[in-house]
């Protein structure tokens, strides 16, 4: 069985296939990794494969691996075979994340695909026809964009995980930050969508991933494609053409 690994700025997604078929998926507080924390009953691995943006707790989710699962982890990196050519200015720092999602989409759609990914930041990312990975964009995500609001104007309050219940146009300070934050990051979405399907063309596929989709996307104008593990199966893709194995 395989064990892939989405580390992201707040969770670390775990994810564990057998015949392409994804078994089971649970998430974990990023760098909170012990061997009790990842072992997940039932679940055996004897391969991991890692995506992460934050370098600095992979010896720790490395060593986590070895102890819970008795097996090494490998890291994404600039030299395994994606599938995509990256024509970014510096490949090497293209973030992982972006990769395994666009390498994903673009596998399973063989269209051009512009794929967005809701997390602690919003990320766009599009590839062409041809499988050239053209670049992205960075726009900060809804639970970021709330926190900043908070610490920065003295007047505006906290805003919890309940991201319901406000109107397009607020009559209070929390309906209006809802609705400002919420909904911008569906007009982004739409915004960006457009504009990038104006590069790539007509027939490009536009898929949706990250924990706050399903919060953002139904305030959307556009129709997008929902895939919760598509960095999952991203990673399970990169997995199988760089080692050559079929899981």
């Amino acid at each position: 069985m395989l064990l892939v690994i989405d580390i992201g700025n707040t969770s670390t997604v775990l994810g564990f296939y057998r015949n392409s078929e994804l078994i089971k998926a649970c998430r974990v507080k990023t760098g909170d990794y012990t061997e009790e924390n990842i072992k997940v009953p039932g679940m055996s691995a004897e391969f991991a494969f890692v995506s992460s943006v934050v370098p600095s707790v992979n010896s720790i989710l490395k060593t986590a691996v070895q102890r819970a699962y008795g097996c090494e982890a490998e890291f994404l990196d600039t030299h395994k075979k994606t599938g995509l050519n990256i024509c970014t200015d510096n490949p090497e720092k293209t973030g992982a994340d972006l990769i395994c999602g666009a390498a994903a989409a673009f596998y399973r759609y063989k269209k051009p695909v512009v794929v967005f990914d809701l997390g602690t930041a919003t990320t766009v990312c599009a590839v062409d026809r041809s499988g050239c990975y053209l670049g992205h964009a960075i726009y900060p995500g809804v639970r970021t964009s709330f926190d900043a609001l908070h610490a920065a104007a003295e007047q505006l309050p906290e805003i919890d995980s309940d991201y319901t219940d406000f109107d397009l146009i607020g009559k209070n300070t929390v309906s209006s930050m809802k609705s400002g934050v919420i909904t911008g990051a569906a007009c982004f979405i739409d915004g960006m969508a457009e504009r990038y399907c104006k590069v790539t063309g007509d027939d490009t596929v536009v898929v949706v991933t990250g924990g706050l989709s399903p919060v953002i996307l139904p305030h959307c104008t556009g129709k997008y494609i929902y895939d919760e593990n598509l960095l999952l199966d991203g990673l399970r893709i990169i997995c199988n053409l760089t080692y050559n194995r079929n899981y």
